[in-house]
């Protein structure tokens, strides 16, 4: 009994304790779907928006209207000012529907202007998230910023165009508690296609890297999607 009492301790203390379960990833894929009507007013001042539809494709996922409008003027070639005010309805399977009331402020500076043109985008977002149900908001305030490289080459047909995208963008939660969605970077790629001087085609795929998902619970999600826009613009 003595040995087994002094033999004991040494027994306990190999073994070693339990690491906890690391929450798993959720892979969420999207389909992207929105139509970008654009009017020059002056040759300095372009007011543009977007109508748009968004989809996860599983179950207890989301489906999602957007509605923007945004105003931008130049102060020179590579450089413009700007905002507007977005708002996205999202109607959700494991939550109560939410409103997003986003506006924004933000420039556009293009450096340098090498074969391949560098964009710089840095935005300053407001979020108004409310619960449709009970109206409760959460309010934040973030800032993003993108760049982004583009190829351009002219197509068989004449005045016709192909271009390439590439751009990574990054999202900084400042100030408040964020909503429904929580994106921290996004990195996508894209192909367009003119079709006329004031409509074409831009196809795109994309990953997203969000934070705590408030409609999983626990643990990160990583959103594939695939976009599909249609251009258009007026006066220029």
């Amino acid at each position: 009994m003595s040995l087994g009492l002094a033999t004991a301790p040494s027994a306990f203390a190999q073994q070693e304790p339990e690491e906890p379960e690391q929450p798993e990833r959720e892979v969420s894929p999207q389909i992207w779907a929105d139509y970008n009507p654009s009017v020059f007013l002056t040759p300095k001042l372009n007011l543009y928006g977007d109508v748009g539809y968004r989809t996860e494709l599983q179950s207890n996922g989301y489906w999602r209207l957007l509605f923007r409008a945004n105003a931008m003027y130049s102060l020179s070639n590579s450089l413009r000012i700007g905002g507007g005010l977005n708002n996205f309805l999202t109607f959700n399977d494991a939550i109560d529907n939410r409103w997003e009331l986003r506006p924004w402020q933000g420039a556009d500076l293009v450096w340098p202007r090498w074969r391949v043109p560098l964009d710089h985008r840095l935005m300053f977002e407001e979020r108004f998230d409310f619960n449709t149900s009970t109206w409760e908001a959460r309010i934040s305030l973030r800032l993003r910023y993108r760049l982004r490289g583009t190829f351009r080459w002219d197509a068989i047909q004449e005045d016709k165009w192909w271009r390439a995208l590439l751009s990574l963008e990054f999202f900084a939660p400042l100030a408040g508690e964020q909503g429904q969605f929580r994106e921290q970077a996004r990195l996508s790629a894209g192909i367009e296609r003119s079709f006329r001087w004031t409509l074409r085609l831009r196809l795109e795929v994309a990953w997203q890297k969000e934070g705590q998902a408030l409609f999983i619970g626990q643990g990160d999600v990583d959103d594939l999607f695939f976009r599909f826009r249609i251009y258009q613009n007026w006066g220029q």
